[in-house]
């Protein structure tokens, strides 16, 4: 698969992920981070 070089009219970011169709939402990205440290206190009601 050829590489796309961006011209100098064009982001050198891309906007999508080769695999998604939509980008992802400001909020998902937060989501993430608040998932990336797992909970593992004890939440039952005593």
């Amino acid at each position: 698969m050829d590489q796309h070089i961006p011209g100098p009219d064009e982001s050198a970011i891309p906007e999508l992920e080769v695999d998604e169709t939509v980008a992802p939402r400001p909020e998902e990205e937060i989501a993430d981070i608040g998932r990336a440290e797992p909970d593992v206190e004890d939440h039952r009601r005593s």
